[in-house]
């Protein structure tokens, strides 16, 4: 069994948890967390500005450019961007907090649809 980066205590209402090809999703009424055996990302729902879905391109495959250097994401059909004013990452040194972030990440249909709502709410 994986061991996942710990985060630290939960605010708000548990609503749903997921555990899906090795990665942990929770969703409070209040947070989002995203739990990966390297790191694990936290993001209160009031600083995230937006959740795009990704539509499916034939390839699977997102390529973007940073500087010079094209990087290539390979997502299945329920891909999601998902902006924020800060996350929280939390790996086995313990967290940093990050400015202005963009995290791309799978989720479920249940997950996204209840997650819209809770932004929504």
């Amino acid at each position: 069994m994986k061991q996942f980066i710990n985060v630290k205590t939960m605010d708000g209402e548990l609503k749903r948890t997921e555990i899906r090809r090795g990665v942990g999703f929770r969703l409070t009424t209040k947070e989002m967390i995203l739990l990966r055996e390297d790191v694990s990302y936290h993001i209160y729902l009031d600083d995230i500005l937006g959740v795009i879905s990704r539509e499916e391109d034939e390839t699977g495959i997102y390529q973007e450019k940073v500087g010079d250097t094209k990087v290539a994401h390979h997502f299945g059909a329920s891909s999601y961007k998902i902006v924020a004013t800060k996350l929280r990452m939390y790996n086995r040194s313990g967290m940093v907090e990050r400015g202005s972030s963009t995290l791309f990440t799978q989720l479920s249909a249940g997950f996204s649809k209840q997650l819209l709502e809770l932004l929504n709410a």
